[in-house]
């Protein structure tokens, strides 16, 4: 009789709700291996007898030839003595208290075998909106509890008929053992409705197509909320959306059938096709086509109000089957028949410093007055998520939002803050994302957004308290925000006395440039350049232009952009005319200003007031901010007197630029003891040149590109100081792909190493990782080799 063996196998990381558990049970099978698989708290355990050389080649397999979103971080093995197990089984899922859970399997879009039924007459899930499988569909946001099971998730209101049992069943099936498994008979269901509550007859998708044709809104609950569509090709719709929505400038985003017709319009990299059409289906924000391709698809032209102030458009592929449907009538198929809507635009359905919309009821009330019709269903949301955003550009795509899809996502924690206490952290008030710190490593959960209202700092609570609940966390620390007015700091504090934790504040730069060490697995010290619009610095005023020495422990302040008054403090924010005010004072400061356009449209009374409270430092804190900076020369450049979103100016900046012509990069001595990074002179040039009647573009590429060159110069003075050569890259403004590129090229002209972000948003989405990495340092104590944290 031939030897046996036994072996069991552990097998930890993202390992669940990727369709792993039928793919080992196959190969199993197909090995002549007996034994089981299941799932625990912590990942998948495999027990496999029979003989070696099978075992052997199953291993193999596992390393080499895995699911798609599989991704295994350990593989243990133990031999056992064999049992004459009879068959390959995949067995009830183990639950365990004390274990730590694994990693939460995030929503996939719908795979190609799905599609092909969703649009095949014959199949029985013939254009219905819930077909998915053992490799897509929903996960996070369905999701109540580790380990990954049916009765774990929402789908455990739903009982499976005897179609879908069998399939569950059948190895030979793509829906063996998904747990998402549903069908017309069984399964979630949608329905149409007036915002007064009104059910309509008829199907829920032909009639949002109607609603849609005839310029309607149309409210439609996807995998993780609601999102807002009209047709994007169509001014009047786009413009009564942004009216409704109170969005009356920010870019949208717009939903195109396929990877070919964004590509039509839009400049993308092969790296920005892999995060449009691959797992992540994600908003990329790209250049528009000045040029169509050389085999141009038929794609009709996207209203000029999509993106009003920027050459980019943020475009997004179908999701869910329902969003397939929607582009595709009855008797069409994807890749054979032209879809029924050139574009849609697509964005969330919350109003403004709302969170996202997921729960039915409360949809339709806040859609009142919004949405012409909403198509929802009765499958539950445990975990709203928007959609992630990434920003076409030359080193990469940069990352500006992370939530469906890309959050939770784990990243190894440097030494330092790699074990000791469980660490939760809340962000900070824009942009908002929790995190944890436990471990040997650190999640960042889901974006929640800006923390505007009562609704959102209840969001971001109850998305904190779903990711301890999830990873089995409990924390004992609570980080936030050193701004002692911030509202994630009030949040931090009710957490901390709900935990019985304590709380650590850490400062916002000394956070972000920490985010860039933990996405770099880089101990410290080194240099950061942390450029964004604000943050609350420990001496009283605002920073957001700053060159740091950092490590996880501490942070010391190297050097900062020069210090000018913020006038009226955050009205600044909203009225970036007082910032032009501000740079002018500071670049001619005998007052021999030349006249620029923005100052004929201001009352010369209001500039006199304002010039004395500035002076006085009455409601003025001076600050470093590199955004107000962009703000200023934005307004100088006569873009614009006021924002009505955040960013608005430098984005109109950014985009002027990209038409300018400037590539001279002058060297500039700066003394090693300089603290204040001059930028006063570039100002004064640029307003000079302005007042000769230089053309604006030139003069906003210039600015950019000689903004990077004294930033990079202050970055060599501090090497040639310190002997560091890692320069860690972060802030809002470097979601900028011009400023980034050039800042990238300038330090490496310097012979330094920088260290952007390339998986962590640099704008404050990635704060709580920076966070929780200091917070997690100081709790066990140690020395900094870069100095006393700034707090």
């Amino acid at each position: 009789m031939e030897a046996r063996d036994r072996r069991e196998v552990r097998l930890l990381g993202l390992v669940q709700g990727v369709g792993l558990r039928p793919w080992i049970a196959r190969r199993a099978r197909a090995l002549a291996l007996d034994g089981e698989v299941r799932n625990e708290p912590w990942g998948v355990r495999v027990v496999l007898e029979g003989s070696r050389d099978a075992i052997d080649r199953w291993l193999g397999g596992v390393r080499d030839q895995l699911p798609a979103g599989a991704e295994i971080e350990s593989i243990e093995v133990v031999e056992a003595a064999a049992q004459r197990a009879r068959g390959f089984r995949i067995a009830p899922s183990a639950t365990c208290a004390d274990d730590t859970p694994t990693r939460i399997p995030p929503d996939r879009p719908v795979c190609a075998a799905c599609l092909e039924d969703l649009f095949d007459p014959a199949s029985r899930r013939h254009r219905y909106a819930f077909a998915h499988c053992a490799q897509c569909g929903p996960r996070a946001s369905v999701l109540l509890a580790l380990p990954w099971d049916r009765d774990r998730t929402t789908m455990r209101e739903f009982r499976m008929c005897g179609d879908c049992a069998r399939e569950y069943t059948d190895a030979s099936d793509h829906r063996f053992h998904a747990e998402s498994i549903a069908c017309p008979a069984c399964g979630p269901r949608l329905e149409a409705r007036t915002t007064d509550g009104k059910r309509l007859t008829g199907d829920p998708i032909e009639q949002a197509a109607a609603c849609l044709h005839s310029g309607g809104l149309v409210a439609v609950k996807g995998y993780g909320g609601y999102h807002l569509l009209c047709d994007a090709t169509r001014a009047e719709p786009v413009a009564r959306l942004r009216k409704c929505k109170a969005r009356p400038t920010r870019p949208l985003a717009v939903l195109v059938p396929d990877a070919a017709s964004a590509a039509a319009r839009v400049e993308l990299a092969n790296e920005d096709l892999r995060w449009l059409d691959g797992p992540a289906h994600a908003v990329v924000v790209a250049p528009r086509r000045r040029e169509p391709p050389s085999a141009p698809a038929r794609t009709p032209d996207i209203a000029s109000e999509i993106a009003p102030r920027t050459h980019d458009l943020g475009l997004i592929l179908p999701v869910a089957p329902v969003h397939w449907l929607l582009m595709f009538g009855p008797g069409s198929r994807p890749g054979v028949d032209a879809a029924r809507f050139g574009a849609l635009v697509f964005t969330s359905a919350n109003r403004s410093g709302e969170p996202t919309l997921h729960d039915d009821a409360d949809a339709l009330s806040r859609l009142a007055g919004l949405a012409d019709l909403v198509v929802g269903h009765d499958r539950a949301v445990a975990r709203p998520s928007d959609d992630p955003v990434v920003r076409s550009a030359a080193p990469g795509p940069i990352a500006l939002r992370l939530s469906r899809g890309t959050a939770p996502l784990v990243l190894p924690a440097p030494q330092a803050a790699g074990g000791g206490p469980v660490v939760l952290a809340v962000g900070g008030d824009l942009k908002a994302a929790p995190a944890l710190a436990l471990d040997g490593e650190i999640v960042l959960g889901e974006h929640v957004g800006d923390l505007a209202s009562v609704d959102a700092a209840d969001a971001l609570e109850a998305r904190a308290a779903s990711l301890c609940e999830l990873t089995g966390a409990r924390p004992t620390i609570v980080a936030h925000d050193l701004h002692p007015g911030y509202a994630g700091t009030a949040i931090a504090e009710r957490l901390a006395g709900a935990l019985g934790a304590r709380t650590i504040a850490v400062q916002h730069h000394h956070a972000h440039a920490a985010a860039v060490l933990v996405e770099h697995e880089h101990e410290g010290p080194a240099l950061a350049l942390v450029l964004d619009g604000g943050g609350f610095g420990p001496d009283g005023t605002v920073w957001g232009g700053e060159l740091l020495r950092v490590d996880a422990l501490g942070a010391t302040r190297v050097a900062h952009l020069e210090r000018v008054p913020l006038p009226g403090g955050d009205a600044a924010v909203r009225e970036p005319w007082r910032m032009a005010w501000a740079w002018l004072e500071r670049a001619f400061p005998s007052g021999d200003a030349p006249v620029l356009a923005w100052q004929r449209r201001r009352d010369a009374s209001s500039l006199a007031v304002l010039a004395r409270a500035a002076r006085r430092g009455v409601g003025s804190p001076l600050t470093s901010s590199c955004g107000r900076l962009f703000d200023a020369v934005a307004c100088l450049l006569d873009l614009g007197d006021e924002a009505q979103h955040e960013g608005e100016l430098a984005i109109a900046l950014e985009s002027l630029a990209a038409d300018g012509d400037w590539t001279a990069r002058p060297r500039r001595a700066l003394a090693d003891a300089q603290a204040s990074i001059p930028t006063a002179p570039l100002v004064a040039s640029i307003v000079a040149d302005r007042a000769r009647g230089a053309d604006r573009g030139s003069l906003a590429r210039r600015f950019h590109v000689e903004l990077a060159e004294v930033l990079a110069a202050r970055a060599a003075a501090a090497s040639r100081e310190s002997g560091l050569r890692d320069v860690a890259l972060s802030g809002g403004c470097l979601q900028n792909r011009i400023l980034q590129g050039e800042l990238l090229r300038a330090l490496q002209d310097y012979d330094l190493h920088p260290l952007p972000h390339r998986r962590l948003p640099p704008n404050d989405g990635g704060l709580a990782a920076g966070q929780a990495a200091v917070a997690r340092a100081r709790a066990k104590g140690g020395i900094s080799p870069a100095g006393t944290p700034p707090s």
